[in-house]
């Protein structure tokens, strides 16, 4: 829905990318909850209900070549491409809190070894940078703002899922906190397509955060990739 008072202001342009100053952030495509087979898979399996994530498990195939796309764009112009999981001490995830997971004790599903491990078409390569969080938001249980602002990086590119979860509270917390935030429609998904873009709908509204597509964000930037040396 869109908000009424954002009528009053003129709306922000989406900001550009500069070089070394933009980084890609690819949110929770791990076994965990990014694949059938992963702990979020087992537990619709147990309970009965596998069909129920249908619409998810397509959303996250149909993203994984635009995700892939933009990472090999930002490795090929030299930019910091960064990696986000959910990262549990305990196999219950008794360690979470309640706004980001049911109540250990009442679910009793306990983690593989491989819930921890990214989607090949998308993990991390060479010495980039991964953070495991136990909250939605990245922000609120790892160091990511430390590490960014450190690197002088003050733009965030958003990937990954859940697009009205996981990828809208990380969004909205970089941008409270300054970052200027480009989501990338088409490289986010949701449980359900309606989800999706009813978070796209409410980042985007008071344009907050800006919302692009993956052609356009691999052009641009390509147009930062980094001379080579001769």
């Amino acid at each position: 829905m869109h908000d009424p008072f954002y009528d009053l202001f003129a709306p922000r342009p989406a900001p550009e990318l500069e070089d070394r100053r933009v980084a890609l952030v690819t949110i929770d495509l791990q076994y965990l909850d990014a694949h059938p087979d992963g702990w979020v898979g087992r537990v619709a399996r147990r309970r009965g209900k596998a069909d129920l994530l249908g619409q998810r498990w397509e959303g996250i195939e149909q993203i994984l070549p635009n995700v892939r796309r933009l990472q090999d764009a930002f490795r090929d112009a030299g930019q910091e491409v960064v990696h986000v999981r959910i990262g549990y001490r305990t196999r219950d995830a008794r360690d979470a809190g309640l706004a980001h997971m049911p109540s250990a004790e009442l679910e009793g599903d306990e983690r593989d070894e491989r819930d921890d491990e990214f989607l090949p078409e998308v993990a991390p390569q060479g010495d980039e940078m991964v953070f495991s969080k136990r909250s939605a938001s990245v922000f609120s249980t790892t160091e990511i703002d430390d590490v960014m602002r450190r690197m002088g990086i003050d733009h965030l590119v958003m990937t990954g899922i859940v697009t009205d979860g996981c990828v809208e509270l990380s969004s909205r917390d970089a941008a409270d906190r300054g970052y200027r935030v480009t989501l990338v429609a088409d490289a986010c998904s949701a449980s359900t397509p309606e989800a999706h873009e009813d978070a796209i709908e409410r980042m985007t509204d008071g344009s907050f955060v800006a919302s692009r597509t993956t052609e356009d964000v691999a052009t641009a930037v390509s147009r930062l990739r980094v001379p080579t040396a001769v």
